[in-house]
């Protein structure tokens, strides 16, 4: 497959020494046997003919930009929602986030909204209460959770790790709103259409622990 390689990197796997040597002699073998890595890594991600395994042997630091350059034959092989959804989940969840907001706001703006959906769980429910917790802020985070006793887990976690309790939030939020419903990882993930989440209405909590059980309120 003739895929779009403008400015990935080719970053180099973890048994490549990424440094020089002194040696001319060394330096000049260590620079062929380079080059013949990444010749190999080029000729296998070319010989892939789905996009999503061709992505796959790159370094994650390249997904990204692979994605970009290929985006429509990702469409063409229908696996451009699955793409997003998976880089985004590598580094993101409703306990961390990472990556830029607005490259993310762009890659799910474009992805096919029922080809999204049809990738996680069906929602039965219209509206919910979801959470986030974190140690470095994130409230306008795309991935939240429905689930309190998770949050709540999460929050005994990182206090037994003596990094504190973290930052709690919560948002009341309709369906409309919501991208994708996850339960595969067993963590009741919400990831948000990214227009909502600049207007969204997010409350910070105290620790879980001095809550009482009135501010769980129940998805309906």
């Amino acid at each position: 497959m003739q895929w779009n390689f403008k400015d990935i990197e080719f970053l180099h796997p973890p048994d490549v020494f990424m440094g020089s040597f002194d040696n001319e002699k060394m330096q000049a073998r260590h620079e062929e046997l380079k080059k013949t890595k990444l010749d190999a890594l080029k000729k296998a991600v070319e010989n892939e003919q789905d996009p999503l395994d061709a992505m796959m042997r790159l370094n994650k630091r390249d997904h990204i930009r692979f994605l970009l350059n290929n985006s429509q034959l990702f469409k063409d092989a229908g696996r451009f929602e699955v793409a997003v959804l998976r880089l985004y989940r590598m580094t993101n969840s409703p306990f961390s986030a990472g990556g830029d907001f607005a490259v993310w706001k762009d890659l799910f703006q474009s992805c096919d909204p029922d080809r999204l959906y049809a990738l996680g769980t069906p929602m039965t429910f219209t509206s919910a209460t979801v959470y986030r917790i974190s140690i470095t802020g994130g409230e306008k985070s795309l991935s939240w959770t429905l689930s309190r006793e998770i949050v709540k887990g999460f929050e005994q976690r990182w206090y037994e790790q003596k990094i504190g309790h973290g930052r709690i939030f919560t948002m009341d939020v309709t369906r409309e709103n919501i991208l994708v419903y996850l339960t595969d990882r067993q963590e009741e993930e919400i990831i948000f259409n990214p227009k909502f989440i600049p207007t969204a209405k997010v409350r910070e909590l105290p620790p879980l622990s001095v809550l009482s059980p009135s501010h769980n309120k129940k998805r309906t």
